[in-house]
């Protein structure tokens, strides 16, 4: 990760010197607006992967860099299992029972909100592009398991309780967290104003797991 970000720094800190040696016709700063809209998936590991909805606003720099914008929704999994255990007091029948919640993995409900630069290396009917986004996920997280009520019995008093079913709950971190991506992709010219993109982006995430992205859609 570390590897391809120093990477993609050190080509958009080139773009200078390369722009003056390409074959992009000049255009004036932010001349052409472009929206792209993508779908695809969002995964830390395969067997728990989401999706993604992604619509961006892109305009230009200097010919083959461009400034962009993008909003989104994001499904993702966490499947680090854990197990809870916790006691609660049923008025109904005056006892403290114990539960024990075995967690499979945790949901994610993100929006994510990035800006960002996107270089292009090169223009022709298959254009390859790299791109490189901060951002922040407005995050939202529930679990994903079985709970088993009464499992360690229960008891007329708090005392009685088993040590080890007096712990708290501990807090679910609800996932909000900065984001740092990276990541490469190609655009398949269909006329002057449209195309189709492909992307794939690996996204640091400083609160919850980072993810894999792969991405596909249209350009207009």
């Amino acid at each position: 990760m570390k590897t391809i970000l120093c990477s993609l720094v050190f080509l958009l800190s080139s773009i200078s010197i390369s722009s003056q040696i390409n074959t992009y016709p000049q255009e004036k700063i932010f001349s052409s607006v472009y929206f792209v809209v993508l779908g695809g998936t969002s995964f830390n590991t395969i067997p728990t992967a989401g999706g993604t909805i992604l619509v961006e606003l892109k305009t230009n720099v200097i010919s083959n860099l461009s400034l962009k914008f993008n909003i989104g929704y994001t499904t993702l999994y966490d499947d680090d299992s854990f197990e809870v255990k916790s006691y609660g007091y049923s008025e109904f029948t005056g006892m403290y029972g114990t539960r024990l919640q075995i967690v499979d993995r945790v949901e994610y409900k993100m929006i994510p909100v990035n800006i960002g630069v996107e270089y292009d290396f090169v223009e022709s009917l298959a254009t390859p592009f790299a791109i490189l986004e901060l951002g922040y996920n407005f995050s939202s997280a529930k679990t994903e398991g079985t709970t088993h009520d009464g499992i360690g019995g229960s008891y007329e008093t708090i005392e009685e309780i088993p040590e080890d079913y007096r712990q708290k709950v501990p807090a679910l971190e609800e996932g909000s967290s900065f984001a740092l991506g990276a990541g490469i992709g190609l655009r398949f010219r269909l006329t002057n104003r449209m195309d189709i993109n492909l992307r794939y982006v690996y996204r640091y995430n400083d609160s919850i797991v980072n993810t894999n992205q792969i991405l596909v859609g249209l350009t207009f």
